[in-house]
């Protein structure tokens, strides 16, 4: 039987996070090494910011964020949760409010289970600066949880525009302790589990995976990377083996669905 996660609005979101405790004035310091982490594991352009949920504001920006929306770093900085909310597609948006309180709910199952090896991966319709939408992968590497209630979040975003990749799901969690991968689509919610095998792969294959994801062609990773032409399509061949892709665009969307880059 098919699970289902069910659309919800705002205020549902917010009855949901906000919490009545305070953070220490300096909590964005827990931070600062998965903010410095996130530009060696990413698979394109992307911004960032830091939630309080105490306040259900966003606190924290990254420099970049005007490149990436219509809104200004000051339009950013303590913004409720509707101002982020409404950066998504009508359509996306109440789906992407329950993929956001189901996966919180169940990271918080999990932790309690002792499981803190989930990577939960969220991807929706975001505006652009151009007030164009395109679709975006938001992650959350990191968040301060006390007595099981998560407190503040950081929250990587990335653009996709770059990828020209067909009917992303709305969701994925991936359970590396039971090796297990659920998606839950983005039109119907359906959730499909499938075993997760993670395939080795090489330094020199993680490098030319990376430039791939950030839109660079095989003969400027070749470039870049110091290789032959030829030895850039072989490694590409062999990821393509790896992950039972048959196109290079399968292939980065195997590699956002299961996070083989970001941390």
């Amino acid at each position: 039987m098919k699970k289902k996660i069910n659309p919800i609005d705002v205020q549902q979101l917010y009855d949901f996070f906000a919490k009545n405790s305070e953070l220490p004035k300096n909590y964005f310091d827990f931070f600062a090494d998965s903010i410095n982490n996130a530009k060696s594991f990413s698979i394109g352009p992307y911004f960032w910011c830091i939630t309080n949920n105490t306040k259900m504001r966003t606190e924290r920006i990254s420099e970049n964020v005007e490149q990436f929306t219509p809104y200004s770093k000051e339009e950013w900085l303590n913004s409720d949760t509707d101002f982020f909310m409404n950066l998504f597609h009508p359509q996306d948006k109440p789906h992407i409010m329950a993929a956001f309180v189901f996966s919180a709910t169940l990271r918080l199952q999990l932790l309690r289970e002792g499981k803190p090896e989930v990577r939960f991966n969220y991807y929706g319709r975001m505006i652009d600066r151009n007030g164009n939408y395109r679709w975006i992968l938001l992650q959350s590497p990191l968040q301060i949880i006390n007595n099981y209630e998560i407190k503040a979040s950081l929250v990587v975003i990335y653009d996709l525009s770059h990828f020209i990749i067909q009917n992303l799901p709305l969701l994925s969690i991936i359970d590396f302790s039971d090796n297990e991968v659920q998606y839950f689509k983005h039109i119907d919610q359906g959730l499909h589990k499938i075993d997760m095998e993670k395939p080795h792969i090489t330094h020199r294959e993680k490098d030319v995976l990376m430039l791939m994801a950030q839109g660079f062609n095989s003969p400027e990773i070749a470039k870049k990377l110091f290789i032959s032409y030829s030895t850039v399509e072989n490694h590409k061949s062999n990821l393509r083996k790896k992950t039972n892709t048959k196109t290079s665009a399968e292939l980065i969307a195997y590699t956002m669905n299961h996070s083989l880059l970001v941390l």
